[in-house]
């Protein structure tokens, strides 16, 4: 029978919770998953890191013009070095950053190249086509998140 203070013959209650043992585990398992990846970024060339290097500049340094410029042909020129800058950052992870799949991060390098080809031309259909592109892009995430938020009740 219960009589209040004893749960089994022991009198300790029930262990509840993950034993320490798989904590340990886990944790072990996430610092040599953290080194692993950490060395790769070791690992990245030279180049990469150039590389790295440029785009971060490249992407700091058009984002002024790119939100805030009133002249198209300016935001044409930032935007083609944005799409450029961000090759490189995909680069670089690419080259060094994840060392399982890295060759997966040169596919968004290389379309974010094919994709700011046409920009070179200096053509503003395709600056224009891009922005609404963009623009609908963003209209359309709204819409998904205004429709996902609760409606509040009078």
């Amino acid at each position: 029978m219960y009589n209040g203070t004893s749960y089994r013959r022991g009198g300790r209650p029930p262990r509840r919770g993950l034993p320490t043992l798989w904590v340990a585990i886990g944790v072990g398992v996430l610092v040599v998953l953290g080194i692993w990846l950490l060395s790769g970024f070791i690992r990245a060339s030279m180049e990469a890191y150039f590389a790295l290097i440029v785009g971060v500049l490249l992407l700091l340094g058009n984002l002024r013009d790119l939100f805030f410029n009133a002249y198209p042909q300016r935001s044409n020129v930032a935007l083609l070095n944005s799409f450029l800058g961000g090759s490189l950052v995909f680069y670089f992870l690419g080259n060094g950053g994840f060392p399982p799949l890295g060759w997966i991060w040169y596919i968004p390098a290389v379309l974010l190249l094919l994709i700011a080809a046409p920009l070179m031309l200096g053509r503003a259909a395709v600056y224009t086509a891009y922005v609404g592109a963009a623009r609908s892009i963003a209209d359309g995430a709204i819409r998904v998140v205004g429709s996902l938020a609760p409606r509040s009740r009078p």
